[in-house]
């Protein structure tokens, strides 16, 4: 009797198996299949221009394909992008419409710092814009030991379309305006002269700078194959950084961040998130306006 029980819970086991895998196997199915993302089926653009592939430009086809492999193939990489989409992107596409600037320049960011808070590059720019500290502050961005304002989401993505624009009226090509983005327009302009070049993909150039557009063309046709399959590759990703639901508060002066933020019922680590541009635990005179969460 003892061992036919023991039998019949086996059976059992086997049955709640087998009855769990066909549920993520038939639950997974279609995202499995999502991760060969496909090349681009037409001509491949970048700023309404398509990538040049013909003649003396046989070395793009390579360069693009190196591109769309690293991206489409990094998955750890390329779920981070996903996640942190929501939470920065919806409001640069907005930005870019009302700069005039063309749609594609949302995934610059990405390829800049792939929407991370914490990148530094080795030349010290910073943040998911990499603005260098001088750069900034031609573009009206406080950089010094009490405020970053690189690290303030807002006003560094206003800058860096400022920034875009002033590129697009000496370059007035949009591939030209992100490789001096990436190389510093006075660089970019020196290489042109002297190779007798007028546009990017004629130009021969740095590593970085070789494979910058080509960088963020792939980034772009990534994430398009991801919209086009997001229900099923989300059953993968779990969740997304979604913005908080945040307001303003005008402050003049705060000594101290932390003991404000007891007063005022206010998280301190929320705060210093919400606000990483404040680098001292206070704020100097001045009138400033800073995020909580609602």
């Amino acid at each position: 009797m003892l061992k036919n029980n023991s039998l019949l819970w086996i059976v059992y086991w086997v049955l709640f198996l087998c009855i769990i895998w066909v549920y993520f196997a038939s639950k997974f199915k279609d995202a499995d299949n999502t991760l060969v993302f496909k090349y681009p089926e037409n001509e491949i653009q970048f700023a309404w221009d398509a990538i040049p592939f013909e003649w003396n430009n046989f070395d793009n086809k390579e360069r693009f394909d190196k591109e769309f492999l690293n991206t489409s193939n990094n998955l750890y990489q390329f779920y981070l992008y996903v996640k942190r989409y929501p939470a920065y992107i919806p409001y640069i596409e907005w930005e870019l419409k009302k700069a005039w600037i063309h749609d594609d320049f949302k995934y610059l960011p990405i390829a800049e710092s792939a929407l991370r808070e914490d990148v530094v590059s080795s030349a010290g720019a910073g943040w998911i814009w990499q603005f260098m500290p001088d750069t900034a502050r031609q573009y009206w961005l406080r950089v010094d030991d009490q405020i970053d304002e690189r690290y303030h989401f807002e006003k560094s993505t206003t800058a860096a379309l400022e920034y875009l624009g002033v590129l697009y009226n000496r370059f007035w090509d949009w591939a030209l305006v992100a490789a001096a983005y990436n190389r510093w327009e006075n660089g970019l302009s020196r290489e042109m002269e002297e190779q007798w070049v007028t546009t990017y993909y004629d130009l021969y150039l740095n590593d970085e700078t070789s494979r910058y557009v080509f960088r963020i063309a792939a980034i772009k046709y990534v994430m398009e194959s991801y919209f086009d399959r997001k229900d099923a590759i989300d059953t993968l990703i779990w969740w997304v950084q979604d913005a908080p639901k945040t307001k303003i508060i005008n402050v003049w002066k705060i000594d101290n961040l932390a003991q404000w933020s007891k007063i005022n019922n206010i998280n301190y680590k929320d705060l210093k998130i919400l606000n990483r541009w404040v680098i001292w635990d206070s704020l100097p005179e001045w009138d400033w306006d800073i995020t909580v969460l609602q």
